[in-house]
């Protein structure tokens, strides 16, 4: 066991950052993103991040990085689900109550846009970033990146109900309108073919767009772009596997949002049964488009 992967293990079993090696400056609770470099001596370094979404670069890493993620004030006690992309020389692991879950290892044989996703113990995760030092890494790829995405659990009825279920079950009416207005693209069109993508655990649905009702680009503070979706002609969106998605007959109406670069899947309705929605819903978070 390497003397970094010791540290670890006995932060984990003493608590919450009892060791942790004071930083040259420490980052403030709020922010989204955080850039360094270096590190040595023999303490972890904490960085805390407090946003959706966002990224570590991490130039020439040396020693190890404990990473909080948490939830926004306003989410009351609901924790969340994360995903992360990760590539350079580090190792990423997940702290549990009494031991680390390897999440990313350079060359662990998986492929490098494959979401690693993980649910929060309460309104935190931790992750720890360990530097691979040993590898040769660094020559190569002297920069450790890694992106991620939270999302809030839904509030459940029954807190047993199966992830896959929730994921893969159609919406309901309430569930259309919120999607529509939380999406980040919301497309009419017809599925021309359904990719099985095993290296990404999904499968990738190919979407001839005949009408874009609405786009939100993760750039512009979420203001609707006016030009690209004019643009738009095919689009991919990923499908968990275990939804066994299906190629259909017939217009829907896709509803996705990005997620590290990716357009996940969050509801497709038929148009005829969108358009149906639409007129029999008295109210929504915002106007509705068929």
């Amino acid at each position: 066991m390497s003397y970094w992967r010791l540290v670890l293990v006995v932060l984990v079993a003493a608590g919450s950052g009892c060791f942790a090696a004071p930083a040259t400056s420490v980052p403030s609770a709020d922010q989204c993103d955080w850039t360094g470099s270096g590190g040595g001596g023999k303490g972890v370094r904490p960085v805390y991040l407090r946003c959706s979404r966002g990224s570590v670069s991490w130039r020439y890493p040396r020693g190890a990085l404990r990473v909080v993620l948490s939830a926004s004030e306003s989410s009351g006690s609901r924790g969340f689900r994360g995903c992360v992309k990760a590539s350079g020389p580090g190792r990423v692991y997940l702290e549990g109550k009494s031991s680390l879950r390897l999440i990313y290892a350079p060359g662990d044989g998986k492929h490098e846009a494959l979401h690693r996703c993980f649910r929060s113990r309460g309104q935190l995760a931790a992750l720890y970033v360990e530097a691979d030092e040993l590898s040769g890494g660094l020559q190569n790829k002297p920069k450790f990146r890694l992106h991620y995405d939270l999302e809030l659990e839904p509030q459940r009825r029954h807190r047993l109900e199966e992830e896959e279920e929730s994921e893969c079950r159609p919406c309901s009416k309430e569930e259309l309108a919120k999607a529509y207005c939380q999406s980040d693209l919301v497309a009419r069109g017809t599925v021309s073919a359904v990719e099985r993508r095993p290296e990404l655990e999904s499968a990738e649905l190919l979407l001839r767009v005949t009408k874009t009702l609405r786009r939100v680009e993760e750039n512009e503070e979420n203001e609707l772009d006016s030009v690209e979706p004019r643009l738009m002609k095919e689009v991919r969106i990923r499908v968990p596997t275990v939804c066994d998605a299906r190629h259909g007959q017939g217009e829907f109406v896709i509803m996705a949002k990005k997620r590290l670069g990716d357009l996940s899947l969050t509801c497709a309705p038929r148009l005829e049964e969108w358009a149906e929605a639409v007129r029999e819903m008295e109210s929504a978070p915002c106007v509705l488009r068929s």
